[in-house]
Formats: C-alpha cells, structure tokens, sequence
C-alpha cells in the first residue's frame, strides 16, 4: 500500500511501483458504484465524517471482494494506492472517532507493506496547485496539516509494517526508497 497526504505522491509513485513488480495497481475509492458514491460525497460539505467512513468502509470491502482477493489469489502482487489507513487518518481529522473508524475497518485484509510517502503539507498543497485540484472537501492546508501529523504517528497507532518514505525529493529520488523498502527480504 502506498499512502500519503495529498501531493505526497501517492498515484504516480503507485503506478510506477506496479509497473517495475509487474503488479496488480489499484487504488481507493474504486471504480466500483460505492467509489463513485464515496467521490461524490468528500466533493460536498453535506455529509457527516461517520457517513464519510461508512461509504469509504463498504467501498474497501467491495473492492477487497470483488479486486484485490482474486489477484491475491491468482499469485499476483496488489500495489493499492490508499487503502484502510487513509480512514484512519483522514475521517478523525473530519471529525469521526479514531477507535470507531477502526472497528469499521477491523475486516480489511492487513497489507505485507505500507509505504508512507511523508511531505510537509506545504509542499503537498504546492503540487495540488501545479496538478490541479480535485475538488474535495481535503484539500485545504490547514486540514492537510493535521492529515500530515497522524500518518507520521500512525505507526504507533498499528501494529503493521508502516515505513515512512521522505517524499520531498524527486520522483526518482522516492521511487528508490520506496524500492529499498520492497526489495528487503
């Protein structure tokens, strides 16, 4: 899993992860009629942080059951742009209670791997601005500040293999770090 605040580099570096495994890319929200639901919902300020991370939820278990379990079956490596920790980061900042959104996601297959791609919020609203804003209710610089700080703290949080990546420097820069990470045995 490659996880970040926006501008982190979640996408491109996902992409070029997947290519170089030759793995399965896939990413959240999915394609899938909940994913689209959940794209509506973080475009509006109409709907609570718990409505938020129940459609995140149920969009994870679709795409578990209906992507990523069956590639894992067939012996192929899932790459996942975003996954479970985004929730929980992202809808405590909203304002749902951490231990909640936990237990919505308690289900989730846990990942071998969970990259973090650590950038100030700063330099993460600097790229949105040179790609272009997705119009979301996260993309604001104070919220990406406090998205920042729990992905630095969520490896005390899990007990998972969550490593941090110092995703300031070039894509190619961060694309070897993220492969030193993928190649330790």
């Amino acid at each position: 899993v490659i996880e970040g605040a926006d501008g982190a580099g979640t996408t491109t570096q996902s992409k070029k992860l997947s290519e170089k495994m030759d793995a399965f890319r896939t990413c959240e929200p999915a394609g899938n009629k909940i994913g689209e639901k959940v794209d509506e919902m973080i475009s509006s300020d109409d709907y609570s942080a718990e409505a938020i991370a129940l459609s995140f939820a149920a969009d994870r278990m679709v795409h578990l059951e209906e992507e990523v379990i069956p590639k894992l079956k067939e012996g192929k490596t899932v790459v996942c742009d975003r996954y479970y920790h985004s929730s929980l980061v992202y809808q405590p900042v909203l304002g749902a209670e951490l231990d909640w959104v936990k237990d919505l996601n308690r289900y989730a297959l846990k990942p071998d791997l969970t990259v973090v791609l650590d950038v100030s919020a700063d330099t993460g609203m600097e790229r949105v601005d040179e790609r272009g804003h997705d119009d979301n209710i996260f993309e604001k610089l104070s919220f990406q500040e406090k998205v920042v700080f729990r992905y630095r703290e969520l490896s005390n949080r899990l007990d998972e293999d969550i490593q941090l990546v110092d995703a300031s420097g070039s894509r190619e820069e961060v694309f070897s770090d993220i492969l030193d990470l993928v190649s330790d045995p």
